[in-house]
């Protein structure tokens, strides 16, 4: 099985196209609340880096993944739409309305989605508890959190009840950048994503682990984005640093090797070179298969990016089209 566990989603029945709006690529996403009818979220999107439709058709997302050889999308919004910097009382509202849509849609295509759960991490007593509704009433096979909240790195001690939580579910966490540091000197270029978000994406690794996040949560199952982003270069670095500086020790006394091989990472790397470089770096067992489907940062063929990683075996590249993934998320072949 071809599971695609970078792939993200507005669901479709929190999405409003008018005629003119299909024409421009654009539409309008609207969160309102079912019990009092307040708006919560509403904002109208200008497809630029991506087609309108593939980020929220149902019927155009199923017909790229049998075009593109994936058999199961691990559906996640956008994360701008986990709104950390909005009132958490309201973002819990949301969260609540997108992990419905979300149950909604695993419903109706079992063998072709499961959905990461979203929660309003700036509350984390409140995220656990929506956490907990999403994984066990509405069948959420995980959960995805941001790089940082807002602005707060991941190893944050307000953290701890979220984490406590995430650990006693045993469900992955995939991190994602967002609001990346440095965004002041990235507005060029593009450079937010391409410099900033891979950067963000060590910065998370890295306070996992030298927070000692990794050292107190040992059974959480966190993958991260775009291969790691600049943190398996890294891990050399990490590792003397550690010997040689005491400051790197105060929350950890083992090496970060031994927290980084935590770690789980999909394949989105964009270069034959750096995949090889991950699996080498990882075993074959911690990596899985991604995409950033429908985003023009994607890669369209991810299939042909893990079967041209030399020197694996069969076995070994069926792990990273989807055996790691069912093993993360439970699923039944």
């Amino acid at each position: 099985m071809r599971i695609d566990v970078h792939a993200h989603i507005i669901p479709e029945s929190f999405v409003e196209v008018s005629p003119s709006d299909r024409e421009e690529g654009a539409y309008t996403v609207s969160f309102t609340d079912e019990t009092s009818g307040e708006v919560l979220y509403t904002a109208r999107s200008q497809a630029g880096n991506f087609i309108a439709e593939q980020m929220y058709s149902t019927e155009r997302r199923l017909s790229d993944m049998t075009e593109r050889g994936i058999d199961m999308h691990a559906l996640s919004v956008p994360t701008s739409n986990l709104f950390y910097s909005m009132e958490p009382d309201k973002a819990l509202k949301i969260a609540r309305r997108t992990n419905d849509g979300f149950a909604a849609l695993v419903s109706a295509h079992p063998d072709r989605f499961v959905a990461l759960a979203s929660v309003p991490l700036q509350e984390p007593e409140g995220a656990a508890q929506e956490l907990e509704r999403a994984v066990r009433q509405l069948g959420l096979r995980g959960v995805q959190i941001a790089t940082n909240v807002n602005g707060a790195n991941l190893d944050d001690p307000s953290l701890t009840p979220f984490y406590r939580k995430v650990q006693e579910l045993d469900v992955p966490l995939f991190i994602h950048p967002n609001n990346v540091l440095g965004s002041d000197r990235l507005r060029s270029h593009h450079l937010a994503n391409l410099i900033g978000n891979p950067t963000e994406d060590a910065l998370a690794a890295a306070s996992l682990i030298f927070g000692g996040v990794l050292k107190e949560f040992p059974r959480l199952k966190f993958y991260i984005a775009h291969g790691g982003g600049s943190c398996p270069f890294l891990r050399g670095r990490w590792e003397h640093g550690w010997r040689v500086r005491e400051d790197a020790k105060t929350k950890i006394d083992r090496p970060p090797s031994e927290y980084f091989r935590l770690l789980y990472f999909d394949s989105l790397t964009h270069s034959g070179p750096a995949l090889n470089y991950l699996v080498e770096t990882v075993g074959p067992e911690r990596v899985m298969l991604g995409s950033d489907y429908p985003y023009d940062m994607s890669d369209v063929d991810p299939v042909r990016a893990i079967a041209s990683v030399p020197g694996l075996s069969d076995a070994q590249r069926e792990l990273i089209y989807g055996g790691n993934a069912m093993r993360l998320f439970k699923i039944e072949a």
